[in-house]
């Protein structure tokens, strides 16, 4: 019996991409111990973030997803 859906191949990839921007985040918080950030920068690193979430999420699901063979 096939499966159909894709909710497991969804779920790890958000999974991935929060491990991935969690991991940014935790290297952006030590540099930023080091040097003081400014509104702009943080402003920045969250941005980075969101779009680092987004990227792995997608390519994790696209490289999961079952093909179809005619």
């Amino acid at each position: 019996m096939a499966r159909r859906g894709g909710e497991l191949e969804a779920f790890i990839a958000f999974l991935g991409g929060l491990l991935a921007a969690g991991l940014a985040a935790l290297t952006m918080a030590g540099v930023g111990l080091a040097a003081r950030p400014t509104p702009a920068l943080r402003t920045a690193a969250m941005v980075t973030l969101g779009a680092i979430w987004l990227t792995v999420t997608t390519t994790v699901y696209l490289r999961l997803k079952p093909r179809i063979r005619p």
